[in-house]
């Protein structure tokens, strides 16, 4: 619920259930408000016209137009926390590390490597992602993100069999993976069979020698200050943080 519409509910006390439930739908989705016809407000929460009329009236309004125009009032007020006097908060000990550790990743990630993936992003539209562990919890993130920018994304890990990827890798031109050592074996038995059917290596690892890295078109080489890659499972670091903010920056820059 969006709270900058909650005040509409305290309104309600004369309402029908119907009603109501038109007042829920918005104060819940106000990413309509301003992008939904009354028509289109009534088949959504199974109400006639005649309902959210009546709706608009009780609450004050003339109709549904100003109506809309009250609740996009509303929802042009940002809500902001008060400031806290002119004190400084205490940041943590390790935040100074992470941002000294994001200065360290983004040496490596050049202009020409960020300027590939760019190209790659525009002019393909196929995309094969895969990781294992940890990291297929982030090749499952850029590869939501790609969908939403209309590509087509497919997302597999070691669940899926091995099949799968043999069956299908001649339908993408991309193949992206995500390995924080570099040396999963299922990563590197996916990328060797990309590479056979000329598909496009993209990969993001950790910035020690490794060999899927040897393997990549693109390799985005991440700083990761844990001793050994066997500790990434138990340890928090700053890679995976490294990674998130990484990879929105080079779909920012490739979509910009």
């Amino acid at each position: 619920m969006d709270n900058r519409l909650a005040t509409l509910l305290t309104r309600g006390a004369s309402l029908t259930r119907a009603e109501y439930r038109v007042l829920a739908h918005l104060t819940e989705h106000p990413l309509l408000v301003g992008n939904i016809t009354v028509r289109e407000l009534a088949q959504a929460t199974f109400v006639s016209t005649a309902t959210i009329m009546r709706l608009c009236q009780k609450l004050g309004f003339s109709g549904f137009s100003e109506f809309i125009w009250h609740c996009k009032q509303l929802l042009s007020d940002t809500p902001h926390i008060a400031a806290q006097g002119q004190s400084h908060p205490e940041l943590p000990a390790l935040f100074n590390q992470f941002i000294a550790n994001y200065q360290h990743t983004f040496q490596w990630v050049t202009h020409d490597k960020r300027q590939q993936f760019a190209d790659l992003l525009r002019h393909k539209e196929s995309f094969f992602l895969y990781g294992a562990g940890f990291s297929y919890l982030f090749a499952e993130y850029l590869t939501k993100k790609l969908q939403v920018l209309g590509k087509t994304a497919f997302i597999s890990g070691p669940g899926d069999s091995r099949n799968i990827f043999l069956s299908n890798a001649a339908r993408y031109q991309v193949f992206i993976a995500v390995s924080r050592s570099g040396e999963t074996e299922q990563v590197l038995d996916k990328a060797r069979i990309a590479k056979n059917v000329g598909m496009t290596i993209v990969a993001f690892t950790r910035a020690s020698a490794n060999t899927l890295a040897g393997m990549a078109d693109v390799h985005f080489a991440l700083y990761d200050e844990a001793v050994h890659f066997a500790a990434e499972a138990a340890g928090v670091t700053s890679f995976e943080s490294n990674l998130v903010l990484l990879m929105d920056l080079l779909l920012l820059e490739a979509t910009g």
